[in-house]
């Protein structure tokens, strides 16, 4: 039965993950989303229905247009492999349940904000709005007001202090603001920690190899994306073996 549902997220996060793609292309070049059809970027052909497959498309092609031959880009078709996995591993770890569900759709949205944001240094409004409309469905559901309601405040507060002085986006502000109704307060704040520390090792990354200075920006969505992916699926052991270090 976990095989059947495995398999069953896999396929519909992949199609999620197939019109991420299509925003990861479309958005940093200005173009609207949701207008025109996809078409081959080698000779401008407009694509049919078989060939907007997720993943099998590519493979059936072997990556090549099928009227110019030209090479299709693969990062299109990485996207759909990552999209699936990441809100089908959310399914999995939850089950058929409605967290599971909402933590897997908003694993896909997390994902197409890390894309977006490390492409182009923005976070839409509508993704974080996104986000924060599967906080109010677990909220409602779970009956957590309160913690959802302290967790809008408990990081992207703080945020916003850092932001007034230029030292962070409000995309940033935004996003950690609906993922507190998302996941709540105590995981917000571990979703935080998680991402601080997952930026601090880039960074170290990026300098040591040369390819940033520490003047330069980096953005910082991916990581705390990251962060709260991490702490929607591990969270609650962690602050579980962290309480029990407490007599």
């Amino acid at each position: 039965m976990k095989v059947m549902i495995g398999i069953f997220a896999f396929v519909i996060f992949a199609c999620i993950g197939s019109f991420i793609g299509v925003c990861y292309d479309r958005i940093p070049k200005g173009e609207k989303v949701w207008k025109g059809r996809s078409h081959c970027d080698l000779c401008g052909r407009t694509l049919g229905a078989w060939e907007l497959i997720p993943i099998v498309s590519f493979i059936c092609l072997k990556g090549r247009c099928r009227k110019c031959k030209g090479k299709i880009s693969i990062a299109s078709t990485l996207i759909e492999i990552c999209t699936a996995a990441v809100g089908t591993l959310a399914v999995l770890v939850y089950g058929l349940t409605v967290q599971g569900i909402v933590f897997g759709f908003a694993a896909c949205i997390l994902f197409e904000i890390a894309l977006i944001d490390q492409k182009t240094m923005n976070i839409s409004d509508l993704t974080c709005l996104l986000v924060a409309l599967c906080g109010v469905v677990l909220t409602v559901v779970n009956g957590s007001y309160i913690s959802s309601l302290i967790g809008m405040v408990c990081v992207s507060l703080p945020f916003f202090i850092i932001k007034l002085f230029g030292g962070m986006g409000m995309g940033d502000v935004k996003l950690m603001c609906a993922v507190g109704i998302l996941l709540g307060w105590q995981q917000t704040l571990l979703a935080a920690f998680f991402g601080l520390i997952i930026a601090s090792v880039a960074a170290l990354i990026l300098k040591a190899t040369e390819k940033k200075g520490w003047k330069s920006e980096i953005p910082f969505g991916p990581y705390l994306c990251a962060g709260t992916y991490l702490s929607m699926l591990v969270g609650t052991q962690c602050i579980d073996a962290y309480l029990s270090l407490f007599p």
